[in-house]
């Protein structure tokens, strides 16, 4: 044999040896184990699935943890589609997988077992560990062939359902906590619970989270329905999904295709794309928010075509927050009078499976049945009905609260929703809803609602939609409607442009304005200017407007003004009381200013009166300073009186004013004679008194009869001396000698107030205390006019 044969047949041998003793192929006998080594792994006979341990390092640390899992061999990145142990990983290099002495698969790590296949005792433990093809591992009893699994992983799967599986009641996907962490997530994909429209449904901590009803009838969607029917072969009749037919066109190659349940809660279809060398997700779910249970809650209703996403039925308001401990919506209404309800019409409605089901022979029948059942029944849903020796006709009540609703749903049934009239009855404010369309005021879909300058709606009854006119008679659909923010939506075609704004065609009229455009999508958003008062024909139509009244307009035409002290509220569109405090405010402010402007008047008048009379002032003569000789002297006198024992020096303590004599009293009022008498009081006569120089003095000369002694003379003085008040007499001295007890006070020329009060209205130049009175008259009548 030649020299290169030799080598070509050694070099296959050691091929081949090398094949046999660095893989143990796709069987793991008892005794043999497979360690971190990924020499061991087990790989499926067509080299499409393999098992070994693999690594995952967290996001916050960089220590790895082990796992044993099934992978696609050879795919990059890894394609993990089961794991054993993923509630206990392997800290370390320890880890292990064998065929323990129970006859159980199990993972083992540092004496310590992290997972296990947990099957009954066996009567053998001559067990083999075997990797399909199909990605299934099984554990077979050599003594029963290989048919005869005691244990597989299609039975116990983590997240992935592969070609081959066969859901049940059983079997459940379960999320990865998150993508570095295949622990139990929150998502579970199982059977639907019975009371659920769908066959499967996916769970979120146990809650229904969404529900599959009737697939698309898409490729994708029916490739999905047979893999989980484990039909896989062409046929006549591939699965009655949820009570519907679906059938598949071609064959279809399932290799390397898979359904995962991720950990966002998002179960996906997913095919290997040879040409990019990556995974292609052919179909998933929820494919948005609508397809969410109860997405929108009680009574409110879904649109995937709405950028607005949920909103309440007509005859619903949004539950407040922090209220009934959830979201969605309640009735506006509660009474239940079967004359006073009527039913909401909605088309292609998606709801859940109804509470009861009757049969009757008309729609009214079943309309009746519902009423009667009021506030028991809030719906209902007639349709035909194909059971045999039945009644053709269903009527499908709902008693429970309505929800998941979705609307524009393909294959959704007509729904009657139960509703007070007065809750949706077309009014002055507001028109008839359209669909599932609340028509704010003044947005008018007709004539006789609404304002006719925002008459640009038209609504179709038969499907609930609203459609807005644009200029030359182009109308789009109207996709939402924002009442609080007065704004709305339309969804246009490739006609329109958002860079030709400024065209005719694409520029509605005012009120209507347009606020944002998006291209991509086709979607424009419009604000409308807020309205005027509501337009009448006459004085009734305002009756709905209250404080207002029918009159006309500067421009033309006549509206609802409001009447007055109202003013016209354009937020809330309705007449407002002004704030009263507004009005009181002005007054008190102009009050406040005439009192100012009065105080600043009154004092130049009095400081021009004081510099008058400074003015006017007789100066120093020989006669004052005769008087103020005499004032001398009388002080002397009185103190030589102190000195005699008249008085004694504590009589005039306390006294501030000067002391006259009895001499030049009696000169200055000419011996008290009859013609300087000014009248007389209470404890005798007051005289008018001139000292020389021309100074005027009041003489009030007390009565020889009084009792008032000298103590209570001297207090009258003292205590008249320190009242020193601008609206008080001023005292100017006193005098006591023997039996004569008199008192000298400031001469007032114009007489006493009542003069002024009672008498002729007279201004004297040089009066100053009337023009003080003038001025205050001035001001308390104004004060009393502006009040």
């Amino acid at each position: 044999m030649r020299t290169d044969e030799v080598l070509f047949s050694f070099s296959l041998f050691s091929l081949v040896l090398c094949f046999q003793l660095c893989s143990t192929g796709d069987t793991l006998k008892a005794g043999q184990k497979i360690t971190l080594n990924s020499l061991e792994n087990l790989v499926s006979s067509n080299r499409t699935f393999e098992l070994g341990f693999f690594p995952l390092s967290g996001s916050s640390s960089v220590v790895k943890s082990y796992y044993l899992g099934i992978w696609y061999h050879g795919l990059e990145p890894q394609t993990v589609v089961w794991v054993a142990n993923r509630v206990k990983p392997v800290s370390d290099s320890s880890g292990v997988l064998r065929i323990a002495e129970d006859g159980n698969l199990v993972v083992e790590g540092a004496s310590k077992r992290h997972w296990s296949s947990v099957i009954e005792a066996p009567s053998s433990t001559n067990r083999t560990l075997k990797l399909l093809e199909s990605g299934n591992l099984v554990l077979m009893d050599d003594n029963s062939g290989n048919s005869n699994y005691l244990w597989q992983s299609f039975k116990n799967p983590t997240d992935t359902f592969l070609p081959g599986m066969k859901m049940d009641a059983s079997l459940a996907l379960t999320s990865w906590r998150n993508s570095t962490a295949p622990a139990p997530g929150n998502f579970t994909f199982t059977l639907a619970p019975e009371d659920e429209r769908g066959s499967f449904a996916v769970q979120k901590l146990s809650q229904i989270y969404w529900d599959l009803d009737e697939l698309d009838r898409d490729v994708n969607s029916q490739v999905v329905s047979n893999l989980l029917g484990n039909t896989t072969t062409r046929g006549t009749r591939s699965h009655n999904f949820s009570n519907k037919t679906i059938y598949t066109s071609k064959p279809y190659n399932y290799k390397k295709s898979r359904l995962l349940m991720n950990s966002s809660g998002e179960l996906q279809f997913l095919k290997w794309d040879e040409d990019e060398g990556q995974w292609e997700k052919r179909w998933w779910g929820p494919a948005d928010e609508c397809d969410i249970h109860d997405s929108c809650g009680s009574f409110g209703i879904c649109n995937r075509n709405n950028h607005i996403g949920c909103k309440c039925l007509p005859g619903f308001v949004p539950i407040p927050e922090g209220e009934l401990q959830g979201h969605g919506c309640v009735r506006k209404s509660t009474s239940c009078i079967n004359t006073d309800v009527t039913f909401l019409n909605l088309t292609n409605i998606k709801v859940r499976n109804p509470d009861n089901e009757i049969f009757t022979e008309t729609e009214a029948e079943c309309q009746s049945f519902c009423i009667s059942k009021c506030p028991l029944c809030q719906a209902y849903s007639y349709h035909t009905s194909t059971y045999g020796d039945r009644s053709p006709f269903t009527c499908n009540i709902w008693t429970q609260n309505l929800s998941s609703l979705v609307e524009e749903y393909d294959r959704g049934r007509d729904l009657s929703i139960l509703v007070k009239r007065s809750d949706i009855a077309p009014t002055a404010k507001t028109c008839e809803p359209c669909g599932t369309y609340e028509i704010p005021y003044p947005l008018s879909t007709g004539p006789n609602c609404g304002d006719p300058m925002y008459n640009k709606f038209n609504c179709t009854k038969s499907t609930g939609h609203v459609n807005f006119m644009m200029p030359k008679g182009i109308s789009y659909q109207v996709t939402g409607i924002e009442e609080d923010t007065r704004t709305f939506f339309i969804h246009t075609d490739a006609s329109y442009s958002c860079s030709s704004r400024r065209d005719q065609n694409n520029t509605p009229n005012l009120p209507f304005n347009v606020v944002d455009c998006i291209q991509d999508f086709g979607i424009v958003k419009f604000s409308w200017q807020p309205a005027p008062e509501p337009p009448c024909n006459r004085p009734m139509d305002c009756m709905n407007w209250p404080h207002s009244t029918c009159r006309e307009t500067s421009e033309g035409g006549t509206r609802c003004h409001c009447d007055l002290k109202y003013r016209w509220n354009n937020s809330i569109m309705s007449c407002t009381q002004e704030p009263p405090s507004n009005r009181s405010y002005k007054r008190l402010a102009l009050i406040l200013t005439i009192i100012l402007i009065s105080i600043i008047t009154l004092a130049c008048i009095i400081v021009l009166a004081i510099v008058r009379r400074k003015k006017n002032a007789p100066k120093p003569d020989r006669a004052s300073t005769q008087i103020q000789e005499s004032l001398y002297e009388s002080e002397r006198q009185v103190k030589g009186l102190i000195g005699l024992g008249s008085l004694e020096e504590k009589d005039i303590e306390g006294i501030e004013v000067p002391c006259y004599t009895y001499a030049s009293i009696l000169a200055a009022t000419d011996n008290f004679s009859d013609s300087n008498k000014l009248g007389r009081g209470g404890y005798g006569p007051v005289y008018k008194g001139t000292f020389p120089g021309g100074q005027d003095i009041a003489v009030k000369r007390l009565s020889s009869v009084s009792t008032q002694g000298l103590e209570e003379f001297k207090n009258e003085v003292i205590l008249i001396a320190k009242l020193q008040h601008r609206n008080l007499v001023r005292l100017r001295g006193y005098c006591i000698e023997g039996d004569e007890k008199i008192l000298l006070y400031e001469y007032m020329p114009n007489k006493s107030l009542d003069s002024f009060i009672f008498g002729q209205y007279h201004i004297f130049h040089h009066t100053t205390s009337l023009k003080c009175s003038s001025t205050i008259t001035i001001i308390i009548s104004l004060t009393l006019f502006l009040i």
